[in-house]
């Protein structure tokens, strides 16, 4: 996957409901002392209702959830590749987390979008450490050539 593609879907990702919630996670892994990139690889916790929850687990949850709905209907073989368990996670209730169903669909679902997507999104959680939110590049006007584009 080339820099630009991957450059691309960012600016999707940041323009889309979830950017509040990417915030939002690296927000909590930074207070709780996590690096935030290193725990979007982090294994699911099983709902079995007596474990105690990791810092930052319902923000990853809630990003789990949004993210792989933010790349429905996007165009080309990675898009395509992940369709089926994105749209498996955007059609999950709100409301249903707990379930032996959801968790397995969101599993499926997070597996493929770090398959898939995992430079851009990577990139989308460096770069919200980074400035301190998550929002897309903007036109710098007056940029004397040094460039057009800026977080």
């Amino acid at each position: 996957m080339s820099n630009c593609w991957a450059w691309g879907v960012q600016q999707r990702l940041a323009s889309s409901p979830c950017a509040p919630l990417v915030t939002q996670y690296v927000s909590c892994c930074r207070q709780a002392g996590w690096d935030a990139r290193e725990r979007l690889d982090q294994k699911f916790a099983v709902p079995d209702g007596g474990a105690e929850a990791l810092p930052c687990e319902g923000e990853l949850t809630e990003l789990r959830r949004c993210l792989p709905t933010a790349l429905l209907g996007g165009k080309g073989r990675p898009f395509e590749a992940c369709e089926r368990d994105f749209r498996a996670v955007a059609m999950l209730p709100a409301d249903d987390g707990e379930s032996e169903k959801a968790h397995n669909v969101l599993r499926r679902g997070w597996a493929c979008l770090r398959r898939a997507f995992q430079q851009p999104v990577d990139q989308l959680v460096a770069q919200t450490a980074a400035v301190g939110e998550c929002r897309p590049a903007i036109p710098v006007k007056n940029a004397a050539g040094k460039g057009h584009w800026t977080s």
